[in-house]
């Protein structure tokens, strides 16, 4: 009983799919997730994926693909958060919101144009991690190889800027064009995973594991590697439980996200109560 109850799910090709596709897109999440809990940009991952919705909106209107439409807008969007920030020193949250709200209203507009696009909004903002297809796949696959090749690359110099961006800038450091690396991650991560899981799973796995992880350690190494694990573990968890108790699979994946977050957070006070009363003397 108990290894058919492991291995049923994969009689099912829809299934195998969904485990393949959300494990990439927790291990693509995590790479450029970390950065973002540090860096303190949650908040700009957040917009991107919402700003995608107005691409994927000017897409359909124009006939292009899907994927290019969010990728040209999210980039635009996070380029000029950057730039704003950097040139006019518009502080991020200020930017996010001059853009972000710019940026919305334009897709409401495109899709008050366009009636049936109601269905298509719903699907991109709750997913369909069930119907994720095979082209998927070897896009999401794709994205972690050259996002994986890319963040090696310049793995030293987004480490140092995300820790201490005067020191870089002083290095002689292009600040600028590293932010503007860091935020083009981030777009096309957000990108190739929306239409596959939706903007709430993928804003839970891009944040969630990387927040959970940073309770353990502040090695980034260390760090991507746990928060890929929690990622990948939430997946799997969640899947399963919506196979098993018919739950909607994307909710149900945000929720175990949730809970080991909260795991995390118990765990740490555990040990600082333990480590406290260690110090004590009797």
């Amino acid at each position: 009983m108990g290894l058919e109850w492991v291995t049923e799910p994969f009689q099912y090709g829809f299934m195998v799919r969904a485990f393949l596709g959300t494990s990439l897109i927790a291990v693509l999440a995590a790479m450029i997730g970390v950065f973002i809990v540090l860096k303190g940009l949650a908040f700009i991952g957040d917009a991107i994926a919402h700003v995608s919705f107005a691409g994927i909106a000017l897409a359909l209107l124009l006939g292009w693909p899907l994927h290019l439409g969010a990728f040209l807008l999210a980039s635009v969007t996070a380029i000029g958060i950057t730039l704003l920030n950097r040139a006019a020193k518009v502080r991020h949250d200020t930017a996010l919101a001059i853009l972000f709200t710019g940026a919305f209203a334009a897709g409401v507009i495109i899709m008050a144009r366009m009636p049936s696009f109601g269905g298509d909004l719903s699907a991109l903002l709750l997913g369909s991690v069930l119907g994720i297809r095979s082209q998927e796949l070897w896009l999401i696959g794709g994205a972690v190889v050259v996002l994986g090749f890319m963040l090696w690359l310049a793995y030293h110099h987004l480490v140092y800027v995300a820790f201490d961006p005067v020191g870089a800038e002083a290095a002689g450091l292009p600040v600028l064009g590293l932010n503007i690396l860091l935020m083009l991650m981030l777009s096309t991560a957000v990108v190739v995973s929306i239409q596959s899981v939706g903007v709430i799973l993928v804003m839970a796995l891009l944040i969630t594991p990387a927040a959970a992880a940073g309770i353990f350690t502040r090695n980034l190494v260390k760090m991507m590697i746990l928060a890929g694990a929690l990622g990948i573990a939430a997946t799997w968890v969640g899947l399963y439980l919506a196979f098993y108790y018919s739950l909607p699979p994307g909710a149900t994946i945000v929720i175990m996200t949730t809970v080991e977050f909260a795991a995390a957070l118990g765990v740490r006070e555990v040990k600082r109560k333990l480590a406290a009363s260690l110090r004590t003397p009797a």
